[in-house]
């Protein structure tokens, strides 16, 4: 019985898995000397690919101004919502007026709405450099 390159094309996945049995191996051992395209093949199908995706490394000073911008980003950002919390809280605060104690939105319900207001401002823009922050 003569070995075809059929064959040894079914043997293959057994041999490159470890599979096989000895005589298989050096069985296909013995043919890949034999046919140079096979073996070619084989050692194609062997070396691992190489990702689609591959991107070249990053210069230093791209890294690093990245770097910069994102601490600037979160650094507006934590300032941002330090404001939210602080307008947003504002109306609920108290006045002193004549010995007496009011709550600021019941006393004075413009100026409340207005750090209400300054306070809704901030949440929303908290939100969008949130939003901005993780696109980096």
């Amino acid at each position: 019985m003569t070995i075809t390159k059929n064959i040894i094309i079914d043997l293959l996945p057994a041999y490159l898995s470890g599979d096989a049995s000895d005589d298989t191996k050096r069985l296909v051992e013995e043919y890949l000397r034999t046919d140079p395209s096979i073996a070619q093949t084989l050692r194609e199908a062997s070396e691992p690919p190489v990702p689609r995706d591959a991107h070249p490394p990053i210069p230093t000073d791209v890294q690093l101004a990245s770097l910069m911008r994102t601490r600037s980003l979160i650094r507006i950002r934590s300032w941002v919502m330090a404001f939210a919390i602080f307008f947003t809280l504002v109306p609920f605060s108290f006045l002193h007026k004549a010995g007496t104690t009011y709550w600021l939105f019941l006393e004075s319900p413009t100026s409340a709405g207005v750090y209400f207001f300054l306070g809704l401002s901030c949440w929303i823009a908290y939100a969008v450099l949130r939003h901005r922050s993780r696109d980096l």
